[in-house]
This record gives structure tokens, C-alpha cells and sequence, in this order.
């Protein structure tokens, strides 16, 4: 068995020497190894911006916000209930997607507030106002050539005054 493991240690050591790579050996995967990646992945995804952040954890932070949204406006169960569906419902809507539609801090992971968010008392209704104003693209075209339309009005008029002499 040994012989087996020392013929494949010389192949690979030959293949490393023709591919040219530094590597002599892979390490094997310990428990401690495993452990570090595993965490260092973790505090890596919490320290991403609002759009960088997962499906997942944006609904994570959108429950927290909803309950301190509620306690700061005193808020009951039902329209709690409410805003929670309406928010998900607006993730899934890709409403509350960039970094305009919702204010995160990064360091702390928790969504300071989310700027287009009303809450009509009237009909007890959560909406969206959505604050950019998107330019038609028609008004950003420059203007049409009149110019254009004069020379062919001109090439009509000499074809016109051609035939009819």
C-alpha cells in the first residue's frame, strides 16, 4: 500500500512540475479549518451594503424594522401583521431593492429607516412613495431637423416648377 501511495505522490509531484505550479501538496480539511472559513464567511455577508445582501437577510432585517417601527409609532398587532406582508411583499416586488429605498447601516446591520414608507391613518394602509421621477426619454432627444423637411420642400417645388414648364 505504500508503494501505491508513493507511485501517486510521484505523479503528482511530476505534474506539478510540468503545469508549473508551486503547489506540492493540498492541505487536507480539518475541523479547525472548516471552522474559520465558516466564520470568516459569516462576518464577511453581515458587512455588505442593502443590495449586496441575500434574500434571506434582507427579510431578516426587514422583521426587526417592523418592530421598531411599531413601537416608535405605536402601532397595534394587526397593522404590525400588515406591514410585515406589505414589506415582503414589496422585496418580492423588487420595491425596496437599492440603496435609495431603504437607509442601512452597515456596522450596526440594521435598517435605519425606509425613506418612501407612509402610513395613510384613514384607510390604515402601508404605501410606497417612490421618490425618483424617471425622464421620458422623448424630452431628453434632441429636436428634430426643420431644415431637413425645407430642403425637400425646396427639391419638390423645383421638380414642380419643371414639369410644368
Amino acid at each position: 500500500m505504500s508503494e501505491t501511495c508513493q507511485e501517486l505522490q510521484n505523479i503528482k509531484y511530476q505534474t506539478m512540475l510540468l503545469n508549473h505550479n508551486s503547489k506540492a501538496y493540498e492541505s487536507q480539511p480539518t475541523i479547525d479549518n472548516i471552522d474559520f472559513f465558516l466564520t470568516s464567511e459569516k462576518e464577511a455577508s453581515k458587512k455588505k451594503p442593502w443590495s449586496k445582501l441575500s434574500k434571506a437577510d434582507k427579510l431578516k432585517k426587514i422583521n426587526e424594522y417592523t418592530v421598531t417601527y411599531c413601537k416608535e409609532k405605536n402601532i397595534g398587532d394587526e397593522q404590525y401583521k400588515e406591514l410585515k406582508k406589505y414589506l415582503e411583499h414589496c422585496l418580492n416586488r423588487k420595491k425596496i431593492q437599492r440603496q435609495k429605498d431603504v437607509i442601512y447601516d452597515i456596522k450596526t446591520n440594521i435598517i435605519k429607516s425606509i425613506p418612501g414608507l407612509h402610513y395613510n391613518k384613514n384607510t390604515h394602509k402601508f404605501t410606497l412613495r417612490i421618490k425618483d421621477k424617471k425622464t421620458n426619454t422623448l424630452k431628453s432627444l434632441p429636436p428634430k431637423n426643420k431644415t431637413q423637411n425645407n430642403k425637400h420642400k425646396r427639391k419638390k417645388n423645383k421638380i414642380d416648377t419643371n414639369l410644368k414648364e
